[in-house]
């Protein structure tokens, strides 16, 4: 199938499955994309199964988005969104990194709490339905492991709508006599103001991981410390009345970016385990 029939106009889902092959002369990212997706989602949900993980989405989570990215690669505007992604990729990923997100072998390290309550069935209602082992290897299969490849595939799709727009000003007609630009459209105002706004939400966000990791090793050391000496409950109701020390109760960050956190959600069932 020739790729500038989708290009230029039919956006149908079976152009984008065959369309050419990605190693091809000028491609289209939009088959290679979907199949890794469904590749990757279906690894992903054969080594939860065998390991017991249902984390393995979470170590490819900030990696996945800026592969795509870099996939649609033609022109100044396309690599600088996978430029862009890759810096937001290199901050989840090492956030994630630091809080024991990944291990060796890739399949260990720190699963994500909730899905254990989950098992247990603490949140009760329509998620116990969840402690049944069949119905809970089918939602893996269908959300953990599809759903959560298809949205970091999402993510990525303005990567595929810079590609698909540099493609138009090559390959597609324009203009009254019908000829085509040759070039894609350059970047502009518009990219440029949206650069900056992405580095600006990039900072408040790495600053944000900052003070929520350094508010959680401080958590840890606190509780470790008054489960070593004694009277934990005790030494909670001591502390009552200390704004600083209640957050740590509380379990959640309450300063910096997290000022205005809902209070409320200290007592949902997913926090009073994840005290635990």
């Amino acid at each position: 199938m020739d790729d500038s029939s989708f290009i230029c106009g039919d956006h149908s889902f079976l152009s984008i499955i065959q369309a050419n092959l990605p190693w091809e002369p000028n491609s289209s990212p939009y088959r290679m994309a979907f199949l890794t997706c469904h590749a990757v989602a279906l690894l992903t949900f054969i080594v939860s199964s065998v390991t017991g993980n249902l984390s393995q989405v979470d170590k490819l989570w900030s990696l996945l988005p800026a592969i795509y990215a870099w996939m649609c690669v033609v022109d100044s505007r396309t690599t600088l969104m996978a430029g862009l992604t890759t810096l937001w990729s290199i901050r989840l990923t090492y956030n994630f990194y630091r809080r024991g997100g990944y291990a060796w072998p890739p399949w260990q390290g720190d699963e994500d709490y909730r899905w254990e309550c989950i098992r247990r069935g603490n949140l009760g209602g329509w998620w116990t339905l969840l402690t049944n082992k069949r119905i809970m290897v089918l939602f893996n299969f269908v959300f953990i492991s599809l759903f959560q490849n298809y949205l970091l595939l999402y993510i990525a799709s303005p990567s595929f709508v810079a590609w698909s727009m540099a493609m138009r000003g090559v390959h597609c007609p324009s203009g009254e006599g019908g000829e085509t630009l040759g070039v894609p459209p350059p970047l502009n105002i518009y990219d440029a103001i949206a650069c900056f706004l992405f580095m600006a939400a990039f900072i408040v966000e790495t600053m944000a991981d900052s003070q929520q990791y350094n508010f959680q090793n401080k958590k840890r050391e606190w509780k470790s410390s008054l489960e070593s000496g004694g009277g934990f409950a005790n030494a909670i109701k001591s502390i009552s009345n200390n704004t600083f020390l209640k957050e740590y109760r509380d379990g959640f960050c309450k300063f910096g970016f997290y000022l205005r956190c809902d209070l409320s959600i200290a007592d949902s069932p997913l926090t009073l385990d994840a005290h635990v």
